[in-house]
């Protein structure tokens, strides 16, 4: 969750804490009418946050060091080593460690890792995607009642007595319009060979 969404979210239960109060006015909250003690217990926040947000109006506003950055990390001067060895495809958090480590790397592992995690776009592709191919196999069809295609099964149930019984799944597919006829039977039927 970013840092704007946590304030907005601080705001609405300021918001309602004051509201549930009575010191909200048209105009926003009223200072005077807002007891710091029961605010505190509405919002959960400590005696110290309440004050900070009296001061300021009861306006949740960001850090004043929001958003600055350090000029020197623990990964300063071993930021191109980090990011030679994702660019060559090597993204195990431990060996990319050991090889700084042996550079003069003194600090933690958990450095390099949110490193590597902010940094994912060095890494390559793992294969490159297959170009697109055409359909190598066709649908056969043929005219209605022609030609289906018939295949007999076997599948295990429980039956009524809440035994395991094994019956017979006769499937039929009809080649012109693709449906399909299923049917379960306790015995399966005798093949029988069907010669004009």
């Amino acid at each position: 969750m970013n840092d704007k969404n946590q304030r907005d979210g601080l705001q609405e239960i300021i918001d309602s804490a004051l509201e549930a109060m009575g010191a909200m006015g048209k105009d926003g909250p009223i200072l005077e009418k807002v007891n710091l003690a029961e605010f505190g217990r509405r919002t959960g926040l400590t005696r110290s946050k309440c004050r900070t947000l009296q001061k300021k109006g009861f306006v949740a506003a960001p850090h004043g060091r929001c958003g600055l950055r350090a000029k020197t990390t623990a990964l300063t001067g071993y930021t191109d080593v980090i990011d030679e060895l994702l660019r060559a495809g090597v993204t195990n958090s431990s060996v990319i460690y050991e090889r700084l480590c042996e550079r003069g790397y003194t600090h933690g592992l958990t450095v390099v890792k949110d490193y590597i995690a902010a940094h994912k776009e060095l890494v390559p592709l793992k294969r490159a995607l297959a170009a697109q191919t055409p359909n190598r196999g066709r649908r056969y069809s043929t005219e209605p009642g022609d030609f289906f295609q018939m295949d007999w099964g076997f599948v295990n149930i429980l039956n009524a007595l809440g035994e395991m019984v094994r019956i017979a799944c006769f499937s039929m597919i009809c080649h012109h319009c693709g449906v399909a006829f299923i049917e379960f039977s306790p015995t399966p039927a005798r093949r029988t060979s069907l010669s004009a």
